[in-house]
C-alpha cells in the first residue's frame, strides 16, 4: 500500500531563499577563483617581446644622441619611439595617443599571434609595407619574424605622420640600420619610397623632397618613384616576388596608411584592423598591394586603429610607464575554472532535486507552516 501524505502546492519561501543564497555563493566562487592560463604560442610570444624590448632600449640611446632629450610629456613611457609634433618629413597630422599605445614591447606578441593564426610557418617569407608613422609596430613585425625564424621583405615609405619617426636625422630607415648593424634584426627594408601624397613626397617643396632623398641615400636603398599609383603597385609586387624567389608570401603586413599599400583612404577603411582572412567585395574592388595579395589568397594583417587593437588584445592604452614583457591577455588570460564551475552546477542541481523533487526541503523548513483549517484543503500527494 502506497503512503499518502500532504504537501502544499507552493514551495516555502525559506527554501527559495536558501537555494538563491547558495546559487549566489557558487557564482561568486566561480568569479573569484579563476585560473590563469598561458595562451597558445606563449614561448614564441615572450621571445618576440624580449627582442622588441631590446630593440627599444637600443633605439632610445641612439635617438637621444641624434635627436636630443626625450619629451616625457609626449612620451611618458620613455620609449624613444615618439617623434616630433612637426618636422620637414612630417606627412600629416598623427594621433598621439595611438603612438603612445604602440610603444609597448608586447605588440610583438600580438604579431606572433596573428602570424600563427595566418598559418605562417618557420622559414616562410612575409611581405611588409612599413611607414615611418608607427616605428613601434614596424619593430613588432621584425621582432615576431626573428622569434618565428621568418624572412621579411619590407618596403618603407619614409615620411611619417606627427609623433612618428619624423626626425629628419633619425627616420625609420635610420632606426632599421642601427638594429641591423647590431644584429638584433636579420632583415631590413629592400627599398623605400617618399610616401606622402600619392607616394611622391612633398610635391610643392623641393627642399623637403631633398631631405627625403638624403634619408634614403644614406641608408643605401633604391628609391621607388613612379608617375602613377598603378605603376607603383606593380613595381612593389615585382620587388616582393623577386626577393621571395617567386613564391607567394606567408602573409602581407601593412603598417599605417601608405597609399600604395592600401590604395586610398576608402581602401584603408574597408579592411578590418588586424588579421584579415576573408575580404568583402568592396575591399577587393580597390586596387592596392594589399588587395592584389588578398586576391591571391595571401592572409593580410592590417595594422591600423591601434587603440582598437589594443582593446582587442588586452594591451593598455597610452601607458604611463613602459609595460613589462609578458603583460597582457595575449600571454596569460584569467579564465573560469571549469572543474569548479562544473562542481557548483552539480551541487545546485542536486540541491534542487533533494529540496524540491523529494520534498526534503519542505520536511526541513516547511513543517511549521501548516495551512489554516479554514481554508479549502489542498490536494493529497
Amino acid at each position: 500500500m502506497k503512503k499518502i501524505y500532504w504537501r502544499p502546492s507552493k514551495v516555502p519561501r525559506i527554501i527559495l531563499v536558501v537555494i538563491a543564497c547558495l546559487a549566489i555563493g557558487g557564482m561568486g566562487a566561480v568569479e573569484v577563483f579563476k585560473t590563469k592560463n598561458k595562451q597558445a604560442f606563449y614561448k614564441e610570444k615572450m621571445k618576440a617581446s624580449r627582442i622588441m624590448k631590446k630593440s627599444i632600449d637600443v633605439l632610445r640611446e641612439s635617438r637621444i644622441k641624434k635627436v636630443g632629450p626625450i619629451d616625457r610629456e609626449a612620451d611618458p613611457s620613455n620609449s624613444g619611439l615618439i617623434g616630433l609634433p612637426e618636422s620637414s618629413i612630417t606627412s600629416k597630422f598623427g594621433h598621439l595617443p595611438s603612438k603612445q599605445t604602440s610603444a609597448n614591447p608586447n605588440w610583438a606578441g600580438v604579431m606572433v599571434d596573428m602570424l600563427k593564426k595566418a598559418k605562417v610557418r618557420e622559414g616562410d617569407t612575409i611581405a611588409a609595407a612599413f611607414s615611418g608613422s608607427f616605428p613601434a609596430i614596424n619593430l613588432a613585425v621584425y621582432s615576431a619574424a626573428e622569434a618565428l625564424s621568418l624572412d621579411v621583405v619590407a618596403v618603407t615609405s619614409i615620411t611619417a605622420s606627427s609623433w612618428g619617426a619624423n626626425a629628419p636625422q633619425f627616420n625609420w630607415l635610420d632606426m632599421e640600420s642601427v638594429l641591423y648593424k647590431k644584429k638584433i634584426i636579420s632583415n631590413r627594408s629592400v627599398a623605400a619610397s617618399l610616401g606622402g601624397y600619392e607616394d611622391k613626397g612633398f610635391i610643392r617643396s623641393k627642399k623637403k623632397r631633398q631631405i627625403l632623398h638624403e634619408g634614403i641615400n644614406r641608408n643605401k636603398l633604391p628609391l621607388l618613384e613612379f608617375e602613377s599609383i598603378k605603376e607603383s603597385i606593380d613595381a612593389r609586387l615585382e620587388l616582393y616576388a623577386h626577393h621571395s624567389k617567386g613564391k607567394s608570401p606567408g602573409a602581407y603586413i601593412n603598417v599605417g596608411g601608405g597609399i600604395i599599400s592600401v590604395g586610398s583612404l576608402r581602401g584603408k577603411a574597408l579592411y578590418r584592423p588586424g588579421l584579415n582572412l576573408k575580404h568583402s567585395s568592396s575591399a577587393l574592388g580597390v586596387d592596392s598591394v594589399m588587395t592584389r595579395f588578398a586576391l591571391e589568397g595571401v592572409p593580410v594583417i592590417h595594422m591600423v586603429r591601434i587603440n582598437d587593437l589594443a582593446d582587442q588584445y588586452g594591451l593598455p592604452q597610452s601607458p604611463a610607464i613602459m609595460p613589462s614583457v609578458g603583460e597582457g591577455d595575449i600571454f596569460i588570460r584569467a579564465q573560469y575554472n571549469l572543474y569548479l564551475t562544473g562542481t557548483v552546477l552539480l551541487v545546485l542541481l542536486l540541491l534542487l532535486y533533494f529540496l524540491l523533487k523529494l520534498d526534503i526541503g519542505y520536511r526541513i523548513f516547511g513543517g511549521s507552516h501548516m495551512p489554516e483549517t479554514t481554508k479549502h484543503p489542498e490536494p493529497m500527494v
